[in-house]
Formats: C-alpha cells, sequence, structure tokens
C-alpha cells in the first residue's frame, strides 16, 4: 500500500496535481517456519486495531509456497496490481489506499 501510494502521488506531481493518496497501513503476512508457519492480518498494523487474526500450521508453509510463485509470475508478466487480487482483497475488506 506504501507504493501504490507513492506511485500515485508521483503521477499526480507530474501531472501537475495535487498529492492526495494515502496508504492504509494494512499487513498480511505469511511467516514460513520450516514445515510449518504463521499467518496473520492486522487492520491497521499500527494499533489501535480493527481486525487482528493470526493462525498457525503446515496450510501456512504451503500457502506461502504458492505465493511466491503466483507473485513471481504476476512480477514476470508486469501485472502487479491485477484486477482479481483487487476484487479477493476487497471482499476480505482489505483496502491498500485510503
Amino acid at each position: 500500500s506504501m507504493v501504490a501510494a507513492t506511485v500515485k502521488n508521483i503521477r499526480s506531481c507530474i501531472a501537475g496535481e495535487q498529492p492526495v493518496a494515502e496508504a492504509t497501513w494494512n499487513a498480511i503476512c505469511l511467516a514460513d517456519m520450516g514445515d510449518t508457519g504463521m499467518a496473520f492480518v492486522a487492520l491497521p498494523q499500527i494499533p489501535p486495531r480493527n481486525v487482528t487474526w493470526a493462525k498457525k500450521g503446515k496450510w501456512v508453509h504451503l500457502a506461502k509456497i504458492g505465493f511466491e510463485k503466483y507473485f513471481m509470475r504476476k512480477v514476470r508478466k508486469g501485472d502487479t496490481d491485477p484486477v482479481h487480487e483487487k476484487f479477493i482483497l476487497k471482499m476480505m475488506g482489505i483496502e491498500k489506499l485510503k
């Protein structure tokens, strides 16, 4: 979200407009720990939080492998902000920008 806000603000400055994009400071993390892992969501990242969720298990390790493959593919294709990703995050109540 910080990068998205920065890019939008730079684009606004180049166009001679006022920069207004602001990041939401939401955090989604998949932490790999060998054969297991920990997943957490914090909305926003800095307290007071509206949502705090954490789960541990082998599924996180597998999810991290899948996410890394997905991430590398989307970056190689140059599609760093696909529509389906925005849709899924919005369904979960997670926004990149305010």
